[in-house]
């Protein structure tokens, strides 16, 4: 806060030139050339004697003494002008001298007026930090219904300083008080000085008309005028000792005004700086509330329904289920950036931003947006037809994988393999996995993209032929497991009545049991040049870090069997060739209800990262699982499994 500095005091000590009449511009104007006229008449007036007396006959003694009285005369004429130029060249000064005075009030009052508007910023800069605190205060006892204890201690430091902070507010406005009295009184005093000054002013005045017509008398009057101009010279010292003391006085108010000024401002600046530290404080207290809401949050599960907008309880299970892997989730919602280009994508980050809502906690969410723009990009998923789950799966993670990839362009394999490469095991696995780290890099091929190894071999020539291909998950077909399995005598105990349970490692063995390719299957030999019959078989070389399986039943006809499947997935028997991440966890479960996967209902249970528990996602309800069974006992159609460790 700054103030204008005064104008400089004026100089009494001073020495004015009074004796040069080339600075009586003022004067000459009040009196245009009345002192020449004067004495130029006076001068013509006694030459003419003069001459008359030189005409006279009268004795010489008698001339000689009219002479000597014209010449005496005339120099107090000179003496009378002379004294009456510097008495008006002493009354301009000290009107120039008031109004320097009445110069240095104005200057003073407009300083104590910016002075006020200061101190009204002030009081408006108290008020919102007031209401700021109000509302603050409001926002924390909202949130004291769960944290009483932390309500109780916040409200207690809250009020102790409030009621700092408000009794410095009215020490402060006392001292403003005080000092508007004091402003008050200045102006007073000042409107005196100016009554005062207005007086003065009609008296010169007043004097300079005296003064006119006083010189036109002057030769009959001259010794009276002498008295006259005595009895106003000295009322002029006097005067001149007032306004010398009324200037003193006012110096030193200025002075005194001043210094309280610089007080209250020094006292403004510590007001400032405690509501700056009240204010740091009160940040200090809404970060560490912010703090704890947000571990709050962390803590308490987000469950949140999707409604059924039309036979859509498939796509419904299957967001659910994306929605509960952690990394995927994490990915849209703290890392993704909407792009026009990216169409699926954005409208999977919209529901993924309301599905994890801690607003709307409990409640339901209509996927309409999401739906519509799925069935213009596909339209297998268009109207209110029932649809699969699979088919969805297998759609968004391509889908989202060439929205969010970053090609490598520099080191992509564009050439043609030749017949030698197939048949060398290490040359293709380097060319492939040099291929796939510069064709697949995005999020989705991270966290579901696993590697499979494939192996022909003819039966002619005996020449083995090696292959590798990406995979994103795996399906099963129940009725060919439960058929390779009584193949090879694994239902001893089987009765023939309806179909027997099927352990979900049964179908990793079928999956990768070696096939024998015949009949219309044969497989076209390079070596050999033609159709032979060979054997075939598929294995896991790599596991992606989400493994999703499909237990297909069947398209027209569930197959009705029960399918044991187990919450810790150990694989470290199957990985053929890179036995790591092989122990998966159950993340989780699709159910299937009704006569086939085109018709009934999905199911989704899945397990909450945050609290680790089971929860039931149907449709719109979302209920807490009680126990094991009832996502381990019932129809399994799809399942998710994380990896767990790096055997």
């Amino acid at each position: 806060m700054g103030f204008d500095c005064p104008q400089q005091p004026i100089n009494r000590n001073k020495k004015e030139n009074l004796s040069s009449p080339s600075d009586n511009s003022e004067i000459n104007t009040i009196f245009p050339k009345d002192n020449e006229e004067i004495n130029k008449n006076q001068e013509n007036q006694m030459i003419t004697k003069n001459n008359a007396l030189k005409n006279q006959t009268r004795p010489e003694d008698e001339y000689n003494y009219n002479n000597t009285n014209l010449k005496d005369d005339n120099a107090k004429i000179r003496q009378a002008n002379e004294a009456l130029y510097k008495e008006n060249q002493i009354l301009k000064n000290e009107r120039d001298k008031y109004k320097n005075i009445e110069n240095q009030n104005k200057n003073l009052e407009k300083e104590f007026k910016k002075m006020q508007k200061e101190n009204e910023n002030l009081k408006n800069t108290n008020n919102d930090l007031n209401t700021n605190l109000n509302s603050y205060k409001t926002q924390v006892s909202q949130f004291a219904n769960s944290k009483e204890q932390l309500k109780i201690d916040y409200n207690e430091n809250l009020q102790t300083i409030k009621t700092n902070y408000l009794q410095d507010v009215a020490t402060k406005d006392n001292k403003i008080k005080e000092l508007t009295n004091e402003n008050n009184n200045l102006k007073q005093n000042e409107i005196k000085n100016k009554t005062e000054l207005n007086q003065l002013q009609t008296q010169l005045n007043q004097k300079e008309i005296d003064n006119k017509n006083k010189l036109t008398e002057l030769e009959n009057k001259l010794k009276l005028k002498e008295n006259e101009n005595t009895t106003i010279l000295n009322q002029s010292q006097a005067l001149q000792t007032q306004f010398n003391q009324k200037e003193d006085e006012n110096k030193n108010k200025l002075i005194e005004l001043e210094n309280k000024l610089k007080l209250k401002n020094d006292e403004n600046i510590t007001i400032l700086n405690q509501l700056q530290a009240l204010q740091t404080q009160l940040n200090q207290k809404e970060s560490e509330i912010n703090d704890l809401q947000k571990k709050i949050n962390e803590l308490i599960p987000i469950t949140i329904g999707l409604d059924n907008i039309g036979a859509t309880c498939y796509m419904n299970a299957t967001l659910q289920s994306f929605s509960n892997v952690p990394q995927l989730t994490n990915y849209f919602l703290k890392k993704y950036k909407p792009d026009r280009k990216k169409i699926m994508s954005n409208e999977y980050y919209t529901v993924i931003q309301n599905l994890w809502d801690i607003n709307k906690n409990g409640k339901s969410y209509a996927p309409e947006s999401f739906k519509k723009v799925l069935s213009e990009m596909n339209p297998m998923f268009a109207g209110i037809a029932a649809n699969d789950s699979k088919d969805l799966i297998n759609f968004l993670i391509e889908t989202f994988h060439s929205e969010l990839n970053e090609i490598d362009e520099k080191n992509l394999n564009n050439n043609m393999i030749s017949s030698a490469e197939q048949l060398d095991e290490n040359k293709m696995l380097n060319l492939f996995l040099t291929d796939m780290k510069a064709r697949y890099n995005s999020p989705i091929s991270t966290l579901f993209y696993g590697v499979l190894e494939t192996k022909s071999q003819c039966t002619n020539c005996k020449r083995i032929k090696y292959n590798f291909q990406i995979y994103s998950f795996l399906e099963f077909p129940l009725e060919q497991v439960n058929m390779y399995c009584l193949r090879n005598n694994r239902r001893q105990n089987y009765n023939g009545q309806g179909n027997p349970d099927i352990d979900l490692y049964e179908c990793f063995d079928h999956y990768q049991a070696l096939l024998t390719m015949n009949g219309d299957n044969q497989i076209y030999c390079n070596e050999c040049g033609k159709l032979f019959d060979a054997f075939y078989g598929t294995y896991l070389y790599s596991m992606p870090n989400y493994l999703i399986i499909n237990l297909n039943r069947g398209k027209n006809a569930v197959y009705q069997c029960n399918v044991k499947f187990p919450e810790i997935l150990n694989l470290y028997n199957h990985v053929k060739l890179n036995q790591k991440n092989c122990v998966f966890q159950l993340q989780s479960v699709i159910c299937h209800i009704g006569p086939s996967s085109m018709g009934g209902h999905f199911i989704a249970y899945c397990r909450h990262y945050k609290d680790n528990n089971w929860y039931k996602y149907n449709d719109s309800m979302v209920t807490k699982c009680t126990s094991h069974n009832e996502y381990l006992n019932g129809m399994p159609y799809i399942l998710f499994y994380k990896v767990l460790d790096d055997k």
